[in-house]
């Protein structure tokens, strides 16, 4: 039964990051699912645990449940509609962190369409077949083995990131759809790391760091951003540290 010790624990793991009448943004913690229906059987999906601290709000997008990072939500069918718009005619603008495999050394851009796989998944289309999708992946920190990339999508395709990203060779570090299963140990990150064995990531590394979108108000634009969370700083300070040490 779901007591009110229960239902205050579940507000906890929501961080607002902005609220006003019209929107609400939400940190969404990698591990739980957007909507009803994709998350583990008994678990609370966000938009759930959202309506408990704001009853009229509507999810204007998703993301993966491992994904974790910036998520709005209009404050009422009015506010809904008119983010909905703005991400249909693609003037939200979407940066996400990504921790892949290999050395990217300069930025690329994949164009690849997409369409429907099996089981849920999507694949690079065939000739004349799919969904056209862009997405520009720019290095931010190159380790050797690994590359922090900012990922910019001007599509909003199913996992575009993710299939775009092993399509152009350079997958996410952990990725059991579309590359390597995790998890990720210390030392697969920093060779001399304390306490090698112990799991460094066991998630998709992809957190939606900032959204940019028109304010259903019509005044201006809204900008959100969230912080790295500690998973993913963890792993960059490993590999910062077997790169220190490499140097």
């Amino acid at each position: 039964m779901d007591g009110p010790r229960s239902r205050c624990e579940r507000r906890e793991v929501l961080r607002v990051l902005h609220r006003d009448d019209l929107v609400l943004a939400i940190d969404k913690p990698a591990g739980l699912s957007t909507t009803p229906g994709r998350g583990h059987e008994g678990e609370p999906p966000l938009s759930q645990l959202v309506r408990e601290i704001a009853p009229d709000a509507l999810p204007v997008h998703r993301l993966d449940r491992d994904t974790s990072g910036v998520i709005l939500f209009g404050l009422g069918t009015d506010a809904h509609r008119a983010l909905n718009a703005a991400f249909e005619s693609r003037r939200a603008e979407k940066v996400y962190f990504a921790l892949v495999r290999g050395d990217l050394a300069s930025g690329k851009r994949c164009e690849q369409a997409l369409a429907a796989g099996r089981r849920g998944t999507m694949r690079v289309a065939q000739s004349g077949e799919g969904l056209e999708a862009r997405t520009d992946v720019a290095p931010v920190e190159r380790f050797g083995s690994f590359t922090a990339c900012d990922c910019r999508p001007r599509t909003g395709r199913r996992h575009q990131v993710r299939v775009h990203l092993a399509a152009l060779g350079h997958p996410l570090a952990i990725d059991p759809r579309y590359g390597e299963p995790g998890p990720l140990l210390r030392r697969d990150l920093d060779p001399r790391a304390p306490r090698p064995e112990e799991p460094a990531l066991t998630r998709t590394p992809l957190h939606a760091r900032s959204l940019r979108v028109p304010h259903p108000s019509g005044r201006g634009f809204l900008l959100v951003e969230a912080p790295l969370p500690a998973d993913l700083a963890g792993a960059l300070e490993l590999l910062r540290a077997a790169r220190r040490a490499a140097t």
